[in-house]
C-alpha cells in the first residue's frame, strides 16, 4: 500500500474529496432520515391524539357500561380508526382491549404514558417495543375525565412497522440518489484534478530535460487557469535566465581555463576532504604526473609527498596562507616555492585549498653557487688563521722584553682569532642549511634532548643556575634531523644560560599535544624588549652588542634555530619581557 508521501498530488487531491464527499453525504442521509423519522411519528401522534378525542366524546356517557359492551365499542372503535385501543381504570387495571384478552394482560399503572396521563391530565405517548405483538409500538394515552375526576385512561397505538417500511423505502431512494451524485462529483473532480495535475506534470518533465542539460526546452502556454498559466510563464522566464547564466559561467570557466593553462606557475585546488579537483599543466609538469592519474583523488596519495599535505591541512586548520619550499623528485630533483591558500565560504568554513607552485629549482641553483664561494672564502680564511694562531702560540711561549704587555696584545689577539674561527664556522652551519633540503625521518627527541642536557649542565653548575625538567612519559617519536635538532636544543639552551645570572632558574617542558611535540624553553634572565623580538633571528643583530661579545656570541645562531626549524615544518617563537626573562619553544610533528 502507498503511503500518502509517496502519492502523486492527483491521487491526493481525490482522495481527500472523496472523503470530504463521503462525509458531507453521510451526514446529510443522516439528517434527512432522522427528520423524515421526526415528522412520520409527529404525524402518527396527532392521527392517535384525534382518535382518542372522538373516542372520549363519545366515550364518557358509557364509562360505566358492562364490560361486555365496552369490549363491543372497544372493537368496533378500533375497527373504524384502523388502531389498536385499550381502556384502563385509575388504578392501571384493563377494562377493555380491542386485540387481547384482558385477563392475559397485567396491570398497567406503571405505563410510561399511562401514569404521564393520569398526573398531568393531558395526552401523553411513548415509543416501546411491545412483547405482545413482537413489534415496536407509537402509544398514547388521555385522561377520562368525569366531573372533573379521573376515572382512568383511554389508550390508541398504533404499530411502527409501516412507518420503517416507508423509512427503508426512502433510505434506498436516498442511497441511489447519493450514488448517483457521488458518481458525478468523482468525475467532476478528476476532471478538475486533471485539468490541475497535466500541467504541473508538463512543467515537472520540461524541469527534469533541463537538468539533463537540454536548456532549449520551454512550456507551450495553453489556456490555462491564471495560475498555472502564470506559473507556466515565470518558468519559461527561469529557463531563459539559466540558459544565459550557464552560458556565461561557461564562458567564463573557459577563460579560467585558458588563464591557468597559460600560467608558469602550478596550480592544484583541492576540495575539503582533500581530494584533487583541478591541476593546470604547469602544476603536472612540476609533479610529472596526467591530469587524469590525480583528479579525484587524495592528494598524498597521488604524489607521495607529506609535506604538501601536512602545509595544506596546516593551512585549513589556522585559515590563513602559508609559504614553505619543499623538494620533490619525479625522477629528477626539484625545488618547489609552494603557497597553501584556504578557501573559505560565506561563514568561514573550509570548501576546499589552493596550492600554487613555482620551480624554484634554478634559481636556488645560483644560491648555491653563491653560498659555495662564501664557504670556500671562509675555509680559505681559516688557513692561514691556523697558521697565526701557531705562531701567537710560539710568541706567547717565547721570552722577549716587556713580556706583560707583549702577553696581554697577544691574548686579544688570539681571542679575537677564535671568535672569528666560530664565527666563520657558524657562517658555514648557516650556508649549509640554507641550501639543502634534509629529507625527515623519524626519530627520538628525548635521546637527543638527554644529550645536549648532560652536555650543557655543567655550565648550569658553574653558574649556580637551576633547572627544571617537565617532561611526559612515552614520549613518541617524531619527524626530525637528529644532527639539525641537536643543534637548534644546543643553542637554545646555551643562550638561557649565558643570559640567566647566577643564581636563576631555567624551566624546560617538552609535552604531546595532539598530533605534536612541543619544546619549551623559559628563564628569568635580561629579557628581551618587544620592538626588537622580531629581529634577533636575523643575522648579526645583536639586542646588546656589548653584553653579547662579552660572553662570546655570533649573532648567528638564532638564525641557524630559525632556519632549521622551519625546514622541520614548524616555526620558532618567543616571549618575552625585559627583566623577566625569555620564553622560547617551537614543535615537531609527531611520526605515524
Amino acid at each position: 500500500m502507498l503511503k500518502w508521501k509517496q502519492m502523486g498530488i492527483k491521487n491526493r487531491i481525490i482522495i481527500i474529496f472523496i472523503i470530504i464527499q463521503l462525509l458531507v453525504l453521510g451526514l446529510s442521509f443522516y439528517y434527512i432520515s432522522y427528520k423524515h423519522r421526526d415528522l412520520y411519528l409527529e404525524k402518527e401522534r396527532m392521527n392517535l391524539k384525534h382518535y382518542s378525542n372522538l373516542i372520549l366524546n363519545d366515550f364518557r356517557d358509557d364509562f360505566t357500561t358492562e364490560l361486555s359492551l365496552l369490549a363491543e365499542k372497544t372493537e368496533q372503535w378500533a375497527e373504524d380508526t384502523d388502531t389498536r385501543i385499550t381502556v384502563i381504570d385509575i388504578r392501571g387495571n384493563v377494562l377493555a382491549d380491542s386485540h387481547y384478552n384482558i385477563e392475559d394482560m397485567d396491570n398497567h399503572i406503571n405505563r410510561q404514558e399511562i401514569e404521564a396521563a393520569i398526573r398531568t391530565q393531558e395526552a401523553a405517548d411513548s415509543i416501546r417495543y411491545s412483547s405482545t405483538i413482537d413489534e415496536d409500538m407509537l402509544y398514547l394515552a388521555q385522561a377520562i375525565i368525569i366531573n372533573n375526576e379521573v376515572m382512568g385512561v383511554i389508550r390508541t397505538a398504533r404499530s411502527l412497522e409501516f412507518i420503517n417500511n416507508i423509512l427503508i423505502e426512502d433510505i434506498k431512494n436516498y442511497l441511489f440518489f447519493f450514488i448517483i451524485l457521488s458518481f458525478f462529483m468523482f468525475f467532476l473532480t478528476w476532471q478538475l484534478t486533471s485539468n490541475i495535475v497535466k500541467p504541473l506534470e508538463k512543467i515537472t518533465n520540461t524541469a527534469e530535460k533541463i537538468a539533463q542539460g537540454d536548456l532549449s526546452q520551454r512550456i507551450s502556454i495553453r489556456k490555462y487557469n491564471s495560475e498555472i498559466e502564470k506559473l507556466a510563464m515565470m518558468f519559461n522566464h527561469m529557463a531563459a535566465e539559466l540558459e544565459d547564466k550557464i552560458a556565461e559561467i561557461s564562458k567564463e570557466k573557459n577563460r579560467i581555463e585558458a588563464i591557468l593553462k597559460s600560467m608558469v606557475d602550478g596550480v592544484i585546488a583541492t576540495d575539503s576532504e582533500g581530494r584533487v579537483s583541478l591541476i593546470n599543466p604547469a602544476a603536472q609538469k612540476i609533479f610529472n604526473i596526467d591530469e587524469q592519474a590525480i583528479k579525484g583523488k587524495n592528494l598524498i596519495s597521488s604524489l607521495f609527498n607529506h609535506r604538501l599535505d601536512m602545509y595544506l591541512q596546516r593551512s585549513l586548520d589556522e585559515k590563513e596562507s602559508i609559504s614553505r619550499e619543499i623538494i620533490y623528485q619525479n625522477p629528477d630533483k626539484k625545488i618547489i616555492q609552494t603557497t597553501f591558500i584556504p578557501l573559505l565560504g560565506d561563514n568561514k568554513d573550509i570548501n576546499g585549498g589552493v596550492i600554487v607552485l613555482t620551480d624554484i629549482t634554478e634559481l636556488r641553483k645560483l644560491e648555491t653557487v653563491r653560498n659555495d664561494f662564501v664557504a670556500n672564502v671562509s675555509h680559505e680564511l681559516r688557513t692561514p688563521l691556523t697558521s697565526i694562531l701557531g705562531y701567537l702560540d710560539t710568541l706567547l711561549e717565547s721570552d722577549i722584553e716587556d713580556q706583560k704587555t707583549k702577553e696581554k696584545f697577544l691574548k686579544i689577539i688570539k681571542e679575537e682569532t677564535n671568535r672569528l674561527s666560530l664565527l666563520i664556522t657558524d657562517l658555514l652551519n648557516l650556508s649549509k642549511i640554507e641550501s639543502q633540503s634534509f629529507e625527515l625521518y623519524p626519530g627520538d627527541f628525548l635521546k637527543t634532548f638527554q644529550k645536549v642536557y648532560h652536555l650543557l649542565e655543567k655550565n648550569a653548575q658553574l653558574k649556580d643556575i637551576n633547572i627544571n625538567l617537565e617532561i611526559e612519559d612515552d614520549l613518541p617519536q617524531v619527524y626530525m634531523v637528529r644532527e639539525q635538532v641537536e643543534q637548534v636544543l644546543i643553542n637554545l639552551i646555551d643562550n638561557a644560560i649565558k643570559y640567566s645570572s647566577s643564581g636563576g632558574t631555567i624551566n624546560i617542558s617538552v609535552q604531546k599535544k595532539s598530533d605534536k611535540l612541543y619544546f619549551e624553553i623559559q628563564d628569568n634572565g635580561i629579557g628581551i624588549p618587544v620592538d626588537e623580538q622580531e629581529r634577533i633571528f636575523e643575522r648579526f643583530y645583536r639586542v646588546d652588542k656589548a653584553r653579547s661579545r662579552e660572553l662570546g656570541g655570533t649573532g648567528i645562531g638564532l638564525s641557524i634555530v630559525r632556519n632549521i626549524i622551519k625546514q622541520h615544518g614548524s616555526e620558532i617563537k618567543v616571549e618575552s619581557r625585559v627583566g623577566e626573562g625569555s620564553k622560547f619553544s617551537f614543535y615537531l610533528n609527531i611520526a605515524d
